[in-house]
């Protein structure tokens, strides 16, 4: 595994060099490596809404679980809520 420091710096080197293939000779390292980063790099805002999204639809199923376990609760406790209509 490559370190964050050397990512950045052959990140930074392709955006002078404005060559791929040679800061990957350069360094050693695979173009579908560089590419990977790169890609990362682009998208790097994407992927962390990305993460972000997958984060909040998993908070909303659990909350959603919890009110209709709440929610069967009450109404094996209180013979009101077993009326889907509105109380008011």
């Amino acid at each position: 595994m490559h370190s964050a420091e050397l990512k950045e710096q052959v990140v930074k080197e392709i955006e002078e060099v404005g060559n791929i293939s040679l800061v990957c000779k350069r360094h050693g390292l695979k173009s579908s490596t560089v590419h990977g980063w790169l890609h990362k790099v682009k998208n790097k805002d994407k992927i962390a809404q990305s993460k972000s999204n997958r984060e909040a639809q998993k908070k909303i199923k659990d909350l959603e679980l919890q009110v209709a376990v709440l929610t069967s609760l009450l109404k094996k406790t209180y013979p009101l809520w077993n009326n889907d209509e509105p109380l008011s």
